[in-house]
């Protein structure tokens, strides 16, 4: 049995977090492969969860805050057991959290070390939840605590980066920093800022991710199809498939990533859906 479930969070907290997930599985092991994708907050409600990252590191635990990643990890899942997480938009992590995202890049902390107590209250109320729906209010409940008295006013940068990010630009990162009216170091700091990488590598982190998207909604698709123009030749396209997604665009397409396919599917179906997290 699997089960996967994607809700909206409160509507005052749309620009900071993507979109609320629950999966569900029965007894057995799950192996998998997590792409580079944005940062997360993850409560473990049941089963045991075993993530490893590309230098050997293994992390459990049963609450934990996940920094943006460009690097994929390998996932191992125990059940039977339940996980709900949220997706946290760059707005949303200092927001949230009072942190550069790049404090965080590429790893991840037990969550009370950051909020305190209040993680795992959380944890505690989602376990006594009886449906999807008390999930869901505990998890506003949690998020509105955390960005109680906060200054969410609009985040002109942010917007300029996630269309950047989800169109491609044929004029790279000089095409940013040009709209951004910045020198390069002042876009370079606020995307280590929000997003916890330099613009380069994240042009280079979404233009794969892109084209993941594009494998899982037509798996019969070929390379040049999902690669348009944002990549050399087929070497090039291959190479920086693996590096954010974790496998070879063949592997992928062969249904190597079941349930990242699944997710990236499911998510899409979701209206409120930030555009940012169509292509991640």
């Amino acid at each position: 049995m699997f089960s996967m479930r994607y809700y909206s969070p409160a509507p005052a907290l749309r620009s900071l977090l993507s979109s609320y997930y629950v999966i569900e599985f029965g007894a057995g092991a799950i192996t998998d492969v997590m792409r580079a994708e944005l940062a997360n907050v993850r409560f473990l409600i049941e089963g045991s969860s075993e993530l490893t990252w590309p230098d050997g590191r293994v992390r459990k635990g049963v609450t934990g805050l996940f920094g943006p990643r460009c690097a994929p990890l390998g996932m191992v899942c125990e059940g039977p057991g339940k996980v709900f997480g949220a997706g946290i938009m760059p707005l949303g992590w200092s927001a949230l959290f009072g942190l550069d995202a790049d404090e965080l890049a590429d790893d991840m902390l037990p969550l009370d070390e950051v909020v305190g107590p209040l993680g795992t209250r959380t944890l505690c109320r989602m376990r006594n939840s009886a449906d999807d729906a008390g999930l869901v209010a505990a998890a506003d409940d949690f998020f509105l605590r955390l960005a109680g008295g906060r200054d969410l006013a609009n985040d002109w940068f942010g917007r300029l980066v996630d269309d950047w990010l989800v169109g491609g630009s044929t004029t790279g990162v000089d095409g940013l920093v040009e709209r951004a009216d910045l020198s390069a170091r002042q876009v370079e700091r606020l995307c280590r800022r929000y997003y916890g990488a330099p613009p380069k590598l994240l042009m280079r982190k979404y233009r794969a991710l892109r084209a993941a998207v594009g494998f899982s909604l037509d798996p019969e698709a070929s390379w040049l199809d999902v690669a348009g123009d944002d990549f050399y030749d087929q070497s090039h396209f291959i190479r920086e498939f693996k590096t954010f997604v974790g496998m070879t665009p063949t592997q992928f397409a062969a249904n190597g990533a079941a349930v990242m396919s699944h997710s990236i599917r499911l998510r899409r179906q979701l209206s409120t859906l930030p555009r940012l997290s169509l292509v991640s």
